[in-house]
């Protein structure tokens, strides 16, 4: 692996969502209920301030919080990533810093949005981040958000060339995820949820999960059969999750997620503006599709135990 740090960016990681209050301020204590119950889920790591997290939305200081708050709150075998991600590279590079003097074990970067520089652009700016900090950087390459689709040849360029140690990879081409793994020398992760299980057969290292709020211990549990060779248990866990996969994603991610979370008494529904609250009709879609997930996984599926 390339890269810096000791511990890898692989197994199952959750993007986590930021809870509000109604007043719009975080909510600290719905944010300590959704660490614990990543734990007990038995996640490898969670990613704050990504997309999911709403990160367009938050403050610095905010950020900041999150990664001392979870750090305080989580195991070691927890790993935290930051999300860092910045148009600004001067920007990003300094956030990256904070981030991991408040104890990130590493950062998630985005392609930058909206510039879309050129192959030596993004090592210039991958190269300044990696160049300012001493945990691993995992690329983010997530063209339906950024406009961006990088090709193999650039991608293992950048990689290379800046010190990458992870690419998520969520551009929801298993083929072009297939090449990346055989041709780029780091850890790849799937960032696209309905392809997790397929990611794996081809030679992924892992997920970061929007559906892992919810279910964490699932993904957890596709990951351990697949390693003990056991693939109709994954394809069962796969079918049978995966109605909650696409139902939140019926309107743009995270907003329905926010739903999920009410709906199963984790954190209230509410968005920061841009974003707004999932349709009433759409609600009720959610409802109806979690739990019935919910009951079809089987009892336990959630704990660290059924994992």
């Amino acid at each position: 692996m390339s890269g810096k740090g000791k511990n890898p960016i692989d197994g199952v990681w959750t993007a986590l969502a930021t809870p509000f209050k109604a007043d719009g301020s975080i909510d600290w204590s719905a944010f300590e209920k959704l660490l614990q119950y990543q734990v007990e889920g038995g996640v490898d790591g969670i990613v704050l301030s990504g997309t999911t997290g709403e990160s367009a939305t938050l403050s610095v200081p905010e950020k900041l919080s999150m990664v001392r708050k979870a750090r305080a709150k989580l195991p070691p075998s927890v790993r935290i990533m930051a999300g860092c991600g910045d148009s600004n590279t001067q920007q990003c590079v300094e956030l990256s810093k904070l981030s991991e003097d408040a104890g990130a074990d590493s950062l998630l970067i985005v392609t930058p949005p909206y510039n879309k520089p050129s192959t030596a652009g993004l090592i210039l700016h991958y190269r300044s981040v990696s160049q300012a900090v001493q945990i691993p950087i995992c690329l983010y390459h997530v063209p339906s958000r950024t406009a961006h689709f990088l090709t193999v040849d650039a991608l293992k360029k950048i990689c290379a060339e800046s010190n990458i140690a992870a690419i998520k990879e969520a551009s929801s081409d298993l083929g072009f995820f297939s090449r990346v793994v055989n041709q780029v020398p780091c850890q790849v992760l799937s960032g696209d949820d309905p392809t997790y299980l397929p990611s794996l057969a081809v030679g992924g290292h892992g997920v970061i999960s929007v559906v892992t709020n919810l279910f964490p211990a699932a993904f957890v549990a596709i990951k351990k059969a697949i390693n003990s060779g056991d693939l109709k248990k994954a394809q069962q866990i796969h079918q049978t999750i995966l109605p909650a996969i696409d139902i939140l994603f019926c309107e743009v991610n995270p907003c329905p997620l926010k739903a999920g979370l009410k709906i199963f008494n984790l954190a209230e529904p509410h968005l920061r503006a841009p974003l707004a609250p999932i349709s009433a009709e759409n609600y009720q879609k959610v409802a109806e599709v979690l739990n019935s997930v919910k009951k079809d996984l089987g009892h336990g599926i959630n704990s660290r135990e059924s994992a």
